[in-house]
């Protein structure tokens, strides 16, 4: 039987020119910071073993060094120790939203805080009541609220002040909300406080009606029993990332509060 020859001919592998990168792409490569991990960390990491899982926790670390790093930076540029906070609920809205990343700056006392109140006494860790009263009644829109000061003075907040964050009291959770009323006491400048949201924060923060400060009960719900000390902000926002902060949240509150209580927070709203 003869021997057929194959006519099939050699297929010849195709090979595709290689593609420079443009030199301002390879110069930026410098300003990537794992574009140095990829070069002097992950090749020792190679020789000492070949798991990815390894090389993922690596890289992990160097991210969160990065992130430190970055947000010390911005904080000695921004002259704040918080240069960056997530606005965490619903209590800005409409001016800003759950998940933005809010810049904060350091804090000036020649910023605008609100209607600015001269008051003749100390007011420093005393209760609002003791000093004032509030009066909420309905605008042409939304609610409208009058502060009248033990001394006569009246003012009728409105949303032109500096959003600034402050610790809360006793409850110690920071809070952005905006500054409506600068107070210049004997014993120093103090601020009051409120959120945007004219449904879900109806009242400012700070009036809490009569407290019990023993068992720190407020015969009103408030977010913090005394006039914020200016020296205690530590941040006045000055520009707003929306929805970055989602990542966060997903992770943290809301992954957190399917698992405790099976469903999402109070404060989620579409996205996060």
């Amino acid at each position: 039987m003869g021997k057929f020859k194959s006519d099939k001919k050699k297929q010849k592998s195709v090979s595709f020119p290689k593609i420079k990168k443009p030199k301002v792409l390879k110069k930026l490569e410098w300003l990537d910071p794992f574009h140095y991990v990829d070069i002097f960390v992950i090749p020792r990491v190679k020789k000492v073993t070949d798991s990815e899982l390894v090389e993922g926790v690596v890289n992990i670390v160097f991210a969160l060094i990065f992130a430190s790093l970055l947000y010390l930076i911005l904080g000695l540029a921004f002259g704040t120790v918080s240069p960056l906070v997530i606005v965490y609920s619903e209590s800005m809205e409409t001016t800003f939203f759950r998940g933005d990343v809010m810049g904060l700056t350091k804090v000036n006392s020649e910023m605008n805080f609100g209607d600015e109140i001269v008051f003749n006494g100390n007011i420093k860790a005393l209760p609002v009541e003791k000093y004032l009263t509030a009066e909420y009644f309905s605008g042409s829109n939304s609610p409208v609220t009058k502060i009248i000061f033990n001394d006569g003075q009246e003012v009728i907040p409105t949303t032109e002040g500096s959003v600034v964050v402050y610790p809360s009291y006793p409850y110690g959770l920071p809070i952005i909300h905006r500054a409506i009323v600068k107070i210049k006491a004997n014993d120093g400048t103090f601020l009051l406080t409120k959120g945007d949201n004219k449904i879900t924060n109806f009242t400012f923060d700070q009036d809490c009606g009569g407290i019990d400060i023993l068992r720190q009960k407020p015969t009103k719900g408030c977010i913090s029993f005394y006039a914020i000390p200016i020296e205690d902000v530590p941040g006045v926002a000055f520009f707003r990332i929306p929805i970055v902060g989602c990542v966060k949240l997903w992770l943290v509150d809301d992954l957190a509060s399917l698992l405790t209580t099976g469903k999402l927070p109070k404060d989620f709203k579409g996205i996060c």
